[in-house]
């Protein structure tokens, strides 16, 4: 088999899940490609590229919550609906991080956008302004 892009397989993949393909016989034949192709390092890559077009053809935007602590079902309701309208898909899967580091606050990252409102980064711009 000829080398094949890594964004070919996941349009193709995320074709096939869109039509109702069982998503381990997807995930099977998405590894047969990439080993195949000698990509066999390409795999997370190959998720995100996945995601990438769900999210862009408005279906499902995953998204990657980092905040200091847990939050509440309320808030996490919350934020899916908003990120559900911003990156103007039918829905959202959320993916809830604990990082203390970041002090307060949330970071929301999906494939196609990034919202950061955590203490960290107001302090990192807050030193970067002076």
């Amino acid at each position: 088999m000829s080398k094949i892009s890594r964004r070919a397989l996941a349009r193709y993949g995320a074709q096939q899940l869109l039509a109702g393909k069982p998503a381990g016989e997807v995930a099977k034949y998405l590894a047969a490609a990439l080993a195949s192709s000698a990509m066999d390092d390409q795999v997370d890559f190959l998720l995100g590229d996945i995601s990438w077009e769900l999210e862009n053809q408005g279906q499902l935007a995953v998204g990657h919550i980092v905040s200091a602590r847990s939050l509440s079902a309320q808030l996490q309701e919350a934020i899916r609906s908003e990120v559900k309208l911003a990156a103007k898909t039918k829905a959202v899967l959320l993916e809830e991080r604990i990082d203390k580091s970041v002090i307060g606050g949330v970071r929301i990252e999906t494939s196609g956008q990034v919202w950061d409102s955590t203490v960290s980064r107001k302090l990192t711009n807050l030193r970067e302004a002076f």
